[in-house]
């Protein structure tokens, strides 16, 4: 596939080539998604958020971390909606499962709506990051857990989307959003991704996670 197409779609996949990027990027974020889920910790009647869940492959591993966990996933890709919708029609009609169309900055949810927040790979596409913390804060419960996961930019070995719409990251750059905000950085982790086969060429990608609560000291 072109490079410049796939990294085009990134961001709010459209249409049939869209559905078939998605397929690519559950590879490439395999890793990432379900290290933030075991780090969300999630366990029965927990009520979970995930910011860009793509077509929902993943939402079955969340919903089989414990019993009556109630999952919400947004995306502003109606294609992401309409595609995670059909792979999660069970769960969804059984009612364990909302896929909502919404921009992150103003999500349509009450205040303390969720006591488990996360998204992976989603930072790079954000217009304004400290408008989406404070949102996310808004709907977190006061005991909550918030994880952002993200592969930070470092030169020689991370995928140069720079030129197609993302905002590319280093660490430091992400803390430095953290503390303009009212979270609480709890945790920090770094892995070294298994070996990703992506535009022909095999990549070992470093993935970040923080894990956040409000903080009120």
């Amino acid at each position: 596939m072109d490079f410049e197409k796939i990294a085009k779609q990134l961001a709010h996949p459209s249409g049939a080539f869209g559905i078939e990027v998605a397929l690519g990027m559950n590879k490439m974020n395999k890793f990432i998604s379900k290290t933030t889920y075991e780090l969300l910790q999630v366990s029965n009647a927990d009520r979970v958020l995930e910011i860009g869940p793509g077509n929902g492959k993943f939402i079955k591993d969340i919903l089989n971390s414990g019993n009556n966990i109630y999952y919400t996933g947004i995306d502003i890709s109606e294609t992401m909606i309409a595609e995670a919708k059909k792979i999660n029609d069970n769960l969804i009609k059984a009612g364990y499962v909302d896929l909502i169309l919404t921009d992150v900055e103003k999500m349509p949810f009450l205040e303390e709506a969720f006591n488990k927040i996360c998204t992976a790979n989603t930072i790079y596409f954000w217009q304004n990051p400290s408008a989406v913390l404070k949102e996310v804060y808004r709907t977190l419960t006061k005991d909550g857990l918030f994880v952002i996961s993200f592969r930070p930019y470092i030169k020689g070995q991370s995928l140069d989307f720079s030129e197609y719409g993302f905002t590319e990251y280093k660490s430091e750059d992400v803390e430095a959003i953290i503390h303009q905000t009212e979270f609480k950085i709890i945790e920090k982790r770094e892995q070294i991704e298994s070996p990703i086969e992506f535009n022909g060429q095999i990549h070992n990608l470093t993935s970040q996670y923080y894990l956040l609560q409000k903080n009120y000291c």
